[in-house]
């Protein structure tokens, strides 16, 4: 398949800048969680680039994060001039990086 929007080095880029941040080896792999999930490069260098921005802006420790911790977190998304499609697709990242972070994996269970 050709890769006519660059999804995959937008993906190693990201890669590169989560690589650099504090708890980076938590967010790598998390984005190749992602990926073993079956989620396409675009979609999942949509989520690290959303990771980088939160992490850049709001570090916090996603393994022992509060409810207060989160919170804080998503304040800020809320708080930023962003669509409010774009502060879903955040506030659906951080979910479920500290459902992963926590739990092993970001898939729900079903019930």
């Amino acid at each position: 398949m050709i890769d006519v929007h660059g999804y995959s080095k937008r993906l190693e880029s990201a890669r590169r800048r989560l690589a650099q941040l504090r708890h980076s080896s938590l967010l790598l792999a998390f984005v190749d969680h992602l990926l073993a999930l079956g989620l396409s490069d675009g979609r999942v260098a949509k989520i690290a680039n959303h990771l980088c921005t939160i992490f850049r802006n709001c570090p916090f420790d996603p393994a022992s994060a509060s409810m207060r911790d989160v919170e804080a977190v998503v304040g800020w998304i809320n708080s930023r001039a962003y669509k409010t499609s774009t502060k879903d697709d955040l506030r659906l990242a951080v979910r479920k990086l500290v459902q992963y972070a926590k739990f092993g994996s970001c898939v729900q269970a079903n019930s």
